[in-house]
């Protein structure tokens, strides 16, 4: 029996993404507060693998969900009130991906240790090894970029990281993503579980941890939706001074602020991309199919991928 600790997956997962350690009742912990948060690496020869996870939610939440799959083919789902499951491999090399996949808008993730904790991964023979690197897109957005309320109405349960418009893209483009986005979050307005504004949320990993900006290939901006309550002025502003920040954080990467699906903010988007020389992703159109009129289905969310990937892709040439 082989074990790896958090400090151990850590090193063997790159990108890092929003993953890092985290001390929880005095152990350490691979720990996330980001829906869509992946672990990629190489298994040879192993058999079976466990991940090993804590019941981490909200005592008022439903369990928390991760998905798991091998060589790209299809997710698994598992509940994280289980606290491990089992992955069998088989013979030979393999891709293994683990991604976060459920949460609600209740799990303290900012400021409460309620975000996603892995405490290990065993393998009965074999090893792990750092998977093969691809390109990197970042994803900065709310619940919509999150995941949420892809395939129904329940929290955690319903939601779909994996196959959302960001998610279905990243495996039409063969890449992976970092996604940094929450429930409910904007420039204006605080997102759940106790976190911040976008500005806030971008350069954190939770109320105590900032995070080392990592080095994607493109990054991408759906936010808007969220501040509708807020006056056309005030949004301005903060949108202006977001994509300053975001641009001063990644100065060498393409930038590509995309218009939401609602078309939430529209003119403002387009004039303040125009302002700050970036290119546009226009939506309209993209998605004609919703949970609950905002949140896309898994139809919308496919559909939305598809047009996705097919702008990114020229900037990924």
């Amino acid at each position: 029996m082989r074990h790896y600790s958090p400090t151990s997956l850590y090193e063997l997962t790159s990108p890092h993404g929003r993953w890092f350690i985290k001390k929880i009742n005095q152990s350490a912990t691979l720990y996330t507060t980001n829906l869509g948060s992946r672990l990629r690496f190489i298994a040879k020869d192993v058999n079976n693998l466990t991940v090993n996870v804590l019941d981490n939610r909200n005592p008022l939440s439903p369990s928390q969900i991760y998905a798991w799959r091998i060589d790209g083919n299809q997710w698994h789902r598992e509940l994280a009130s289980h606290r491990s499951w089992q992955v069998k491999c088989g013979p030979a090399t393999h891709l293994i991906e683990i991604i976060t996949a459920g949460n609600t808008d209740l799990d303290r993730v900012w400021n409460g240790n309620e975000g996603f904790a892995i405490t290990s991964v065993d393998i009965s023979q074999g090893e792990l090894t750092c998977a093969s690197p691809v390109p990197v897109i970042d994803f900065i957005g709310d619940s919509i970029t999150a995941g949420c309320w892809v395939a129904g109405r329940n929290a955690s349960t319903d939601y779909r990281p994996e196959s959302n418009y960001a998610g279905t893209a990243v495996d039409l483009l063969h890449v992976t993503d970092v996604r940094i986005a929450y429930s409910a979050g904007g420039v204006l307005r605080q997102a759940t579980g106790g976190v911040p504004t976008a500005n806030h949320f971008l350069t954190n990993l939770d109320a105590t941890t900032p995070w080392q900006v990592n080095t994607p290939d493109l990054v991408v901006i759906n936010l808007g939706v969220n501040d509708r309550r807020f006056s056309l002025a005030q949004f301005n502003a903060s949108y202006d001074q977001f994509l300053s920040l975001v641009t001063n954080l990644f100065p060498s990467t393409p930038i590509l602020p995309m218009i939401p699906f609602s078309q939430t903010f529209a003119e403002s988007i387009r004039s303040l991309t125009k302002k700050h020389t970036l290119p546009l992703i226009e939506t309209r159109g993209w998605c004609s199919s919703f949970t609950d009129g905002l949140h896309p289905d898994q139809s919308g969310a496919t559909e939305s991928g598809y047009r996705l990937a097919e702008k990114l892709s020229n900037w990924l040439k």
